[in-house]
């Protein structure tokens, strides 16, 4: 997967507008975050950062907050696991996601609001959604 190019500085501006504590150990996450060119599981993130292994749940809190804020999206796997990305502030996107090595490539195409307007005329409120497309990649067929 080809990342696009993150606007760190705007990253780290919305970080600092969110309010969230600096912490040593958020610093490290989010540079940690910004040395893989694909979406990670939270464990290969506490190991980047270079955390003990009783700061795994460090990582799932600052992921949570990192995700509240908007610079993080969270991918989900087929088999209930989240892998996640960094991301600029306001960057919604869907991805396409192989089922045996979880390699992902940006889907640039979201269907939320016409998906949304529907759900709405059928009377449900506090709408979201999650939309990835699974099968094989390339290498892996």
């Amino acid at each position: 997967m080809k990342r696009l190019k993150l606007n760190t500085q705007r990253i780290r501006s919305c970080l600092k507008e969110s309010h969230l504590r600096s912490t040593r150990k958020r610093e490290c996450i989010l540079e940690a975050l910004l040395t893989f060119d694909r979406p990670v599981s939270a464990e290969e993130l506490r190991d980047r950062a270079d955390l003990p292994k009783s700061d795994l749940v460090t990582v799932y809190r600052t992921i949570e907050a990192f995700l509240g804020i908007g610079i993080v999206q969270g991918i989900p796997l087929e088999d209930g696991k989240t892998i996640y990305e960094l991301t600029d502030p306001g960057d919604h996107h869907h991805h396409f996601v192989c089922r045996k090595c979880h390699k992902t490539e940006r889907l640039d195409l979201c269907l939320a609001g016409e998906l949304e307007k529907k759900a709405r005329k059928l009377g449900f409120s506090d709408i979201s959604h999650v939309m990835e497309v699974y099968g094989s990649c390339e290498d892996c067929n």
